[in-house]
């Protein structure tokens, strides 16, 4: 970077071998350090130059110094700024640099030292600024920019000298001294207590102290040997940008201790202040302990008040909070510049609390630093500190070992100190019968490509083969940033993917499309992205982008399942959403990118909803929600070749467009009777499509009217007591409750077609392949629809439905109880109530049996069940019925008994009961730590009873090691027909409560 401005070499005074150095004259190129008569000698081991604005920044490191005329300044970090010129054709250079060193040679002072926390210096020279770095090589460049944490603070303090403004728990106040110098007011005084005792309980410990009269002012020397114990209370320290008070604790063979001359009498203990100057050098066995910082060295020196040292062979063990582990950092040479600031040399960095760590990143240098990755305002509200501060490190010259084996290279790494930068995050090796041999990859590309990326931003590269399919890959990413929107500061987060395969196999999606064929192209594959933008604490923007190449109806299915069974469909669409209060507003615009799903483009549409409105200091409380938008209502096309695919269009699903508008209000007014809550209400809609199911403008009244009812009863029994059944004491509680309404349509669902979704992807086609699949090809009955279940069941009669399509005429009495037993646990002094058991039931009586219940009264009829035997064992049941003939029969039991972390069992029936549709199913799951932190064994079944067939088993056993999960796997899907192994390595690192997410899903804990 600096080769360029590079003019002429000149020698310099001789320094010690780390400060040695040589000049480069700086060319005037892009306006950075002009010439002068008067030079500027500036000298550092490492150097960054950017632009920040109209000014260029050179941010130095290292053994940092500057000489002008007869002064001289030394500080491990300087920022030097190049000034606009002010029309005097002078050159001025201002020179920012932390816990800086002051040397004058001017004869009325000669040899005076100065030494503060932080100091601004302006020079003014028509002269050449000259940089200095250690002669026979070049000077190491780092790649910086504006947001560097150590150039923050350079500039936020170089604008609070101009304002004499320090927004932190210590007050500088920044005044311009002679000579261009700003001196930052000297920081309040604390009181602090040194202690110094023998290394070990009655050890000897010999000490000598004596004044040296020749440094200014004096200093008091103290010599300690037979091992020696210094404690010093109330030290300023830096934690998540806050100054707390912390103990440095420092204990060695022998020391050496400079302080001031006035403790001459005071050996064993003293008070100082935290201007006071206290410096200690350190030999033998040496220990340093401030706050979350742990060093261990066989030669240190440290300054305590300044917060600087330098440790020889050392290791320094910091606290990483989001990894609950720690980060050891070892080296030849660990220099701490600040709290927060340290350099080492020749060293390795690791997450591994082995002795001789199994993974390790060694380098030539390797700095550590704290920086804020969230937004510099954000505050806890439980703590009131800053949030987000985190240990970035930055490394040069980088080998990636594990054990001893050297498996990646990097000129340069950075990013927060809990990633350990180890390249590959997965490793997956196995067979399927639909996939063949399959080779998965994850690769983070920060240690691959050496990406500076910005702080919480994750980018991952997928490498795959298929030995049955072929080659796929893609990329990946995550974020969860602070940034800027038109100028306005914003939060960011989301995440999004792409991949792509060429693939030359056949899909299999189960049962009756074992052998499909990829109809459209080889060239297959996925875009995702989705984006939440928080403009401020009311308002934020959605983005989501989803497409899949080339109308492929069936890939999401076969390469993504999961996400295609349980996660959001995919969907093009930007949103903006403002809430204040109870008023909500929004936006939305939709666009379709496919033909094989239903769905509907929105062009665009605005929702405007109000809840708990109170009218004129009255009782009546008014809700509403209106909206108005232009929809395209897009049916999903059929599949190439129905007869391997089958399906039949869903009705309600039509090619409809036009205005589509909708109003509904709400007025209810809550009163009690005694120990009954009564809630009358009454809703009205008005609604209008500009095209119906048939293409015809339509138009809708709806209103609804009833009435709402609870009451809650109790019983104490603190006398019913069991150990054996775990009670101790029992309270009875039960609400009753009923609801009753009439509702009247001036329309009938059958006109209204389905603009607002209310299924998944995954159920339409479901739905999709019934008719054709298991009512060979009859009609679906009216009871099997999942619209009018959704009527019968009032889906769509509430305010804020999101689907106020699905009303019609009802009559209906909703009638329910809730059960819940409790009893105490826990210690005496503290006892806390759980539920022991639970119990609901409820059903709905149709008065006009025949129009709204297909001739029966009684309906829905529905129960949950759950007895908590123990904290560890429970017996769960729920279940769903209706009484006409080929109605629904649906209801499952089993028990789960868990135990922590350390696994579950869980073992159920299940059946399903639709027309002519049946299944019962047993299940069973279990999971299990075989030992603490070695093995963990998953296994699952199915048994189809109806059948006697089995339906599917999987058995996972894994590995936990240090820095990996080792997962060997075995499964079998019927319904594919399909097996599969599988050898799977995730990375994983710190101690295994930070990697308990990732087992979750094995133990079946969530």
């Amino acid at each position: 970077m600096l080769a360029a401005w590079v003019a002429a070499a000149t020698p310099v005074r001789a320094q010690t071998p780390a400060a040695v150095g040589h000049s480069v004259g700086l060319e005037n190129r892009d306006g950075l350090f002009g010439f002068s008569s008067a030079p500027v000698n500036v000298k550092s081991d490492f150097t960054s130059q950017f632009k920040d604005g109209n000014e260029s920044v050179l941010l130095l490191r290292g053994n940092c110094e500057i000489t002008h005329k007869e002064k001289t300044w030394t500080a491990p970090l300087m920022v030097l700024w190049e000034l606009p010129d002010d029309g005097t054709g002078q050159k001025r250079i201002l020179a920012y640099m932390e816990t800086s060193s002051e040397f004058s040679a001017m004869e009325s002072s000669p040899g005076r030292r100065e030494q503060r926390p932080f100091l601004l210096v302006d020079l003014e020279t028509s002269g050449l600024v000259s940089l200095q770095a250690i002669p026979g090589r070049d000077p190491i460049d780092l790649p910086q920019s504006a947001d560097d944490p150590a150039y923050i603070r350079a500039r936020q303090r170089r604008m609070e000298s101009r304002s004499n403004l320090q927004q932190t728990q210590y007050t500088f106040e920044s005044a311009p001294m002679p000579g261009g110098v700003y001196l930052p007011a000297p920081a309040p005084r604390i009181q602090q207590r040194v202690t110094i005792s023998p290394k070990f309980l009655g050890g000897h410990l010999e000490a000598k102290g004596e004044i040296s009269e020749g440094s200014i002012p004096p200093e008091y020397v103290v010599t300690l040997t037979g091992g020696v114990n210094i404690v010093v209370d109330n030290v300023p320290l830096n934690v998540g940008g806050q100054m707390v008070l912390s103990r440095v604790d420092l204990t060695a063979d022998r020391a050496v201790i400079w302080t001031d001359a006035n403790h001459i009498d005071e050996l064993r203990g003293f008070d100082i202040d935290s201007n006071t100057p206290f410096q200690v050098y350190l030999e033998g066995s040496i220990v340093v302990r401030q706050g979350n910082n742990d060093v261990r060295a066989t030669h240190a020196f440290y300054d305590v008040n300044q917060r600087r040292g330098l440790a020889m062979n050392a290791e320094l063990r910091t606290l990483l909070p989001d990894l609950q582990g720690t980060l050891r950092l070892r080296a030849a040479e660990v220099r701490q510049m600040s709290d927060t600031n340290f350099h080492a040399k020749d060293a390795f960095f690791t997450t591994s609390e082995f002795g001789k760590p199994k993974y390790r990143i060694q380098a030539s240098d390797v700095f550590l630093e704290e920086k804020f990755l969230g937004h510099p305002d954000r505050i806890n509200p439980v703590t009131g500190d800053p949030e987000g501060g985190t240990f970035v490190a930055t490394s040069l010259n980088n080998t990636i070992f594990v054990d001893d084996f050297p498996i990646f290279v990097a000129p340069y790494l950075t990013g927060p100190a809990e990633n350990p930068n180890i390249p590959v995050r997965k490793f997956n090796v196995g067979y399927s019968g639909m996939f063949g041999t399959t080779v998965e990859t994850v690769w983070d590309l920060r240690p691959v490509l050496g990406l500076d990326l910005p702080p919480n931003v994750d980018l991952q590269l997928q490498a795959d083969y298929l030995s049955k399919r072929g080659p796929g890959g893609g990329l990946r990413g995550l974020f969860d940033v602070d940034s800027e929107l038109f100028g306005q500061p914003v939060h960011q987060e989301g995440w999004g993917q792409a991949y792509y395969i060429n693939d030359h196999g056949t899909d299999n999606l189960g049962l009756g499309r074992r052998d499909l064929p990829v109809y459209y192209s080889d060239n297959r594959g996925r875009v995702i992205f989705r984006d939440r933008i928080d403009l401020d604490q009311n308002t934020w923007l959605q983005a989501e982008i989803g497409h899949v190449f080339n109308n492929d109806r069936n890939f999401d299915e076969q390469y993504y399942e999961y996400d295609w069974d349980t996660q959001k469909d995919l969907e093009n669409l930007l949103t903006i959403n403002h809430q204040n209060d109870n008023l909500t507003l929004s936006a939305l615009g939709t666009i379709k990118s496919d033909g094989f799903n239903d769905q509907t483009n929105w062009l665009p549409r605005g929702d405007a909803t109000l809840l708990g409105k109170q009218l004129f200091d009255s009782p009546v409380i008014w809700n509403t929600h209106s909206m108005v938008g232009y929809g395209q209502l897009k049916p999903a096309e059929a599949p190439p070749d129905p007869t391997l695919d089958p399906f039949q269009a869903l009705p309600y699903f039509t090619n409809s467009e036009g205005l589509v508008t909708m109003t509904r209000h709400e007025l209810n007014a809550p009163f009690d009777v005694g120990p009954v809550h009564v809630v009358p209400y009454a809703m009205g809609e008005l609604a209008y499509w500009e095209e119906d199911i048939t293409g015809d403008s339509l138009g809708r009244a709806y209103g609804t009217a009833g009435i709402k009812a609870s009451v809650e009863f109790a019983k104490y029994m603190p006398e019913v007591r069991s150990t054996i059944l775990g009670l101790n004491g029992l309270a009875h509680k039960v609400v009753f409750d009923a609801e009753y309404y009439y509702a009247q349509s001036s329309t009938s669902l059958n006109n209204v077609a389905q603009y607002n979704q209310f299924d998944d992807n995954a159920q339409e086609r479901f739905r999709e392949r019934l008719v054709p699949v298991e009512l060979n090809g009859n009609p679906l009955p009216t009871y099997m629809d999942p619209r009018y279940y959704a009527v019968r069941s009032g889906a769509g009669r509430s305010v804020t439905s999101p689907y106020n399509e699905l009303v019609d005429d009802q009559n209906t009495l909703w009638l329910g109880m809730r059960h819940r037993w409790q009893t105490k646990v826990g210690p005496a002094a503290a006892p806390r109530i759980i539920d022991w058991m639970e119990f609901d039931l409820g059903t709905a009586i149709f008065p006009q049996a025949n129009r709204d219940n297909f001739g029966e009264t009684l309906g829905l009829i529905n129960s949950r069940y759950a007895w908590h035997v123990s904290p560890r064992t429970s017996f769960l049941a729920d279940g769903v019925w209706d009484v006409f003939s080929g109605g629904q029969r649906v209801w499952n039991a089993g028990v789960l008994h868990q135990r922590t972390a350390r696994g579950s069992t869980y073992l159920g029936f299940r059946q399903v009961e639709v027309d002519t549709i049946e299944s019962q199913l047993v299940t069973g799951s279990f999971s299990y730590v075989l030992s603490p932190n070695l093995y963990v064994v998953t296994a699952a079944a199915q048994y189809d009873v109806a059948e006697g067939i089995d339906r599917g088993e999987t058995f996972t056993i894994t590995r936990i090691g240090e820095f990996f999960l080792l997962h060997l796997g075995f499964g079998y899907d019927r319904s594919r027909d399909n097996v599969g192994v599988a050898l799977s390595l995730e990375p994983k690192f710190g101690s295994y409560g930070s990697s308990s997410m990732q087992l979750n899903s094995l133990l079946g804990i969530y």
